[in-house]
């Protein structure tokens, strides 16, 4: 199955981590440059350090590619970025499930 997640802080990276062994899984970051960096270092040095990326693990700052086919799309952003997001998906052609694991700082 291919899986899209939505956010790469520490939340979204475990989860696309534990997912890639099983599935086709597409990791999005919003930021460019932190893609370019997990890409290179195959890890996210932000929010998990020391902890590697499966091979099979793709990762893209295109929010359309990381849509492109997906069957299902998980959502793993800060509560306060989570209407942006849904915006941008529902500007798209997307029939896909969605499951958004949001989080908020009280």
């Amino acid at each position: 199955m291919k899986i899209s997640v939505l956010g790469a802080g520490a939340w979204g990276t475990a989860l696309a981590i534990s997912l890639a062994p099983r599935h086709q899984v597409c990791l999005w970051a919003r930021d460019e440059q932190q893609t370019s960096t997990m890409q290179t270092s195959r890890c996210n040095q932000r929010y998990l350090p020391g902890i590697s990326f499966p091979p099979s693990l793709l990762l893209t700052s295109d929010f359309d590619a990381a849509l492109a086919d997906a069957a299902l799309l998980i959502i793993a952003v800060p509560v306060s970025s989570l209407r942006g997001v849904l915006q941008r998906i529902a500007k798209l052609p997307v029939a896909s499930p969605v499951i958004w694991l949001c989080h908020f700082k009280i």
